[in-house]
């Protein structure tokens, strides 16, 4: 009896190196976190320290001026809600046009399959500073120097990851979902449109969170293509704020409201993604 509660104390080493490296791997994103945290709601005296003096490890009077002098700003408001609105019809473009893509491409026999798929990556394989020039000088003729561009441009970016990650979750559903659905009665587009794409919405979540990351941080094609618009979005706006060389609480206060947005939209997302949507799918 004692010879079992004693092993059961025992700890597996296993264990421990794994609980050691989850404490390691929640520092490392935590700490970040806090620390810009920390400067956004910092008042002077706790950035300006006298020479030989260390920064306070948590502000000497800690205070949200700096967050309603930012966000209160109607410029960054304008940004935000710019950034948003491309970032959302970027997302609906490119599932749009992605998940059908993705679909044909795994369930239809296509000659020269491969050489297309490579094809969607290459589009990657160039830096988009090579490709500016040239996209802004077409959409310049076209007329397309405003926000629709600029989400026909984050679309292109992202189309082929989409395709990418769409590909692999339609190809881990089985066909006789919508073989069934077809014998019911139902056509090809409304066995995929009803019963395809909500077992795939795991899949399909997964590359909506990208697609709004990246197009909520996309910087060059937004500065080109709104060149001569008034209004641009947070990463412009970021770059306007500095030319002027802000102190630390300004950049982590914008830091932390650019933030904001893709979290939520993150959690708003991420109901979707739960494991074992599959299970008892096909009976």
């Amino acid at each position: 009896m004692l010879k079992t509660v004693a092993q059961k104390k025992r700890i597996n080493p296993s264990t421990g190196i794994w609980g050691i490296g989850i404490i390691v791997m929640f520092l490392i994103i935590t700490i970040p976190i806090f620390i810009m945290f920390k400067y956004s709601i910092s008042d002077r005296s706790s950035i300006i320290v006298p020479p030989g003096e260390p920064i306070p490890f948590w502000p000497y009077h800690p205070t949200f001026v700096m967050y309603r002098y930012i966000a209160g700003g109607a410029g960054f408001v304008q940004a935000g809600l710019m950034s948003l609105h491309i970032a959302l019809l970027s997302v609906g473009l490119s599932l749009v046009l992605g998940a059908p893509a993705a679909f044909v491409l795994v369930r239809c026999r296509i000659p020269g399959k491969a050489f297309l798929l490579i094809s969607l990556l290459s589009i990657r394989l160039f830096p988009d500073v090579a490709s500016a020039v040239p996209i802004t000088e077409t959409f310049f003729r076209l007329g397309l120097m405003n926000i629709f561009g600029v989400c026909l441009v984050h679309t292109l970016l992202s189309l082929p990851y989409v395709i990418y990650i769409s590909m692999g979750v339609f190809e881990m559903i089985p066909r006789d979902l919508e073989e069934q659905a077809q014998i019911l009665g139902a056509s090809k587009l409304s066995s995929f449109v009803r019963i395809i794409v909500p077992v795939a919405l795991p899949g399909l979540a997964a590359a909506a969170i990208y697609t709004f990351l990246l197009s909520w941080d996309e910087f060059i094609f937004a500065y080109f293509l709104l060149f001569f618009s008034e209004t641009y979005t947070l990463p412009v706006h970021l770059m306007k704020i500095l030319t002027w060389t802000p102190q630390h609480n300004v950049l982590a206060t914008i830091s932390v409201l650019i933030s904001i947005p893709v979290i939520i939209f993150t959690f708003l997302v991420q109901r979707h993604m739960k494991a074992g949507m599959m299970a008892g799918a096909v009976k």
